[in-house]
């Protein structure tokens, strides 16, 4: 960020360099997102399993 406030602070010349720094953010920004959502499909599974586990045994127990 202190990159970007000096290239902000240097003006219009410096509007490619800015631009650039926050085009890579953002795929930095998609790239952690996209783990964070395979992420939370394993989750999701898992608690899935879980679940079923759980049902199975009450009903086995019944």
């Amino acid at each position: 960020m202190k990159h970007y406030a000096e290239l902000r602070a240097a003006g219009e010349p410096t509007l490619s360099d800015r631009m650039e720094m926050l085009v890579q953010h953002r795929q930095v920004l998609n790239d952690q997102i996209a783990r964070l959502q395979e992420h939370k499909i394993k989750l999701d599974e898992k608690i899935e399993f879980y679940r079923n586990e759980i049902k199975r045994v009450q009903q086995n127990m019944s």
